[in-house]
C-alpha cells in the first residue's frame, strides 16, 4: 500500500514538471516564437474588458475605449498619457478625421472628439442611441455609424443635424467606404446596405446571418467581401448583388484582410483561420484552440497576424503558412494594430493592452 502510494506520488510530480516546463504547445507542434522574434515592451491594465479596436494616431499615439468608461491615450511605447471618463461602456472604436481629430462613440450616447494628444475638444449627443460602431466620414463630412436605436445614423457636424435610415433591429456592422463614394454597412436585420455619399439608399443585400462588427472589404473594382454569423464570407457587388460565396462552420465576427495578391484572409467562430485564394476558393486553413473573433493584420514585411479567444496571436507567412504564436494576457476579441515601428497593440477581454515590438518573422518560414 505505501509502495503504490508512493509511486501514485511519484506520477503526479512528474506530471507537474512535465505541465509546468514543457507546455501544450511543445506537444501540439506548433512554434511558440520566442524573445528573439517578439518583446514585451509594455502592458497596462484597464479595470475592464477591451472590445474597442485600437487605433494610431498620426503622430503614433495609440487610443483605445474599454468598458471601464474610459478613452484611453499611448505614447507608441506603452506610456498612458492621458485618459477621459465616460458615463458608459466605450465598446465602438475609434475613428481618424479629415481634421485630424479622433472620434469615439460611447454607449452613454455621446460622441466624443479629441485632437491628437488625447486633449478633449468637443463632445455631441445625436440623441441616436448607444453607439456600437466605429465612426466613418463621408466625402461630404457627413459622420456615419450604427447604434441600437435601429437605424443607420448620418450626423451633420456642422450643424449637429442627424438623419436616420431607419432599419428594424440593431445596426452593429462596421461601415467602409467602398469604391471612393459608396457606404456599406451591415446590420442585424441580416442585411447590408449600400448608400450614396447623400445617404440616399442605392441597394440592400439579403444574408441569412446578423452582421456583427465586420466591416466590407474592397477586393476588386466594385466588389467587396464581409463575413455574416450565417457562417458564411460574402464577396458581393456594390449594386447590391452577391457573387459568390464561402461557408465555413462558425459564425464569422471579424472583418476580411485582402493581401497585395489578392488573397483573403478571416477567422471564423469554427476556430479556424482561412487563406482564400482570389477566385475565393480555399487555399490553406489552420485551427487555433478557441474560436477567433478578431480580424487579421499584416506587417510590413507582408506577416500575416490574427489574435485568437485562446490569448495567442497567430503569425503566418502570405502563402498561408504557420510561422508560430505567441501568447498574450488574456482572450482577443478586438483587432490589433501595427505601429510604424514594427510595434504590434493587442488588447484582451481581461483589460490588457500590451505593446509587442516584433522583428521579422519570414526567417522562421525559412
Amino acid at each position: 500500500m505505501i509502495k503504490r502510494s508512493l509511486q501514485n506520488s511519484f506520477v503526479i510530480i512528474f506530471l507537474f514538471f512535465v505541465i509546468t516546463l514543457f507546455p501544450f504547445n511543445v506537444f501540439s507542434g506548433e512554434p511558440v516564437i520566442t524573445s528573439d522574434y517578439i518583446q514585451l515592451i509594455n502592458s497596462f491594465k484597464t479595470e475592464k474588458a477591451i472590445y474597442s479596436s485600437p487605433i494610431a494616431t498620426f503622430n503614433n499615439n495609440v487610443v483605445v475605449g474599454s468598458h471601464d468608461k474610459y478613452i484611453y491615450f499611448f505614447n507608441s511605447k506603452g506610456k498612458l498619457i492621458t485618459k477621459h471618463k465616460t458615463d458608459g461602456w466605450v465598446h465602438a472604436s475609434p475613428s481618424i478625421l479629415s481634421d485630424s481629430s479622433v472620434a469615439i462613440g460611447s454607449y452613454d450616447g455621446y460622441i466624443y472628439f479629441f485632437n491628437q494628444k488625447g486633449e478633449l475638444k468637443e463632445k455631441f449627443k445625436p440623441n441616436c442611441g448607444s453607439m456600437f460602431t466605429s465612426i466613418i466620414e463621408l466625402s461630404n463630412r457627413l459622420l456615419v455609424f450604427g447604434t441600437n436605436r435601429k437605424g443607420v445614423i448620418f450626423f451633420n457636424r456642422e450643424d449637429s443635424t442627424t438623419h436616420i435610415h431607419p432599419i428594424k433591429k440593431w445596426v452593429h456592422g462596421t461601415p467602409n467606404i467602398i469604391d471612393n463614394d459608396k457606404l456599406v454597412i451591415g446590420s442585424n436585420d441580416k442585411h447590408l446596405y449600400i448608400f450614396d455619399h447623400h445617404a440616399k439608399l442605392l441597394s440592400k443585400i439579403k444574408t441569412k446571418g446578423w452582421i456583427m462588427h465586420s466591416a466590407p472589404v474592397p477586393v476588386d473594382t466594385n466588389k467587396f467581401a464581409v463575413g455574416s454569423y450565417d457562417k458564411n464570407l460574402y464577396i458581393c457587388d456594390t449594386d447590391g448583388s452577391k457573387v459568390s460565396s464561402f461557408k465555413t462552420k462558425g459564425r464569422i465576427h471579424g472583418t476580411p484582410l485582402k493581401l497585395k495578391d489578392s488573397k483573403i484572409v478571416f477567422g471564423s467562430f469554427d476556430r479556424f483561420i482561412y487563406f482564400l485564394k482570389p477566385d475565393g476558393t480555399l487555399l490553406k486553413k489552420h485551427k487555433t484552440q478557441k474560436k477567433v473573433v478578431s480580424s487579421p493584420v499584416s506587417l510590413p514585411d507582408e506577416t500575416v497576424v490574427v489574435g485568437s479567444y485562446d490569448k495567442y496571436l497567430y503569425f503566418f507567412s502570405p502563402e498561408g503558412n504557420l510561422l508560430g504564436k505567441y501568447k498574450t494576457k488574456g482572450k482577443i476579441f478586438a483587432t490589433p494594430i501595427v505601429l510604424g515601428d514594427n510595434t504590434i497593440v493587442v488588447c484582451t477581454t481581461n483589460g490588457y493592452v500590451e505593446f509587442l515590438k516584433v522583428n521579422s518573422m519570414m526567417a522562421l518560414g525559412e
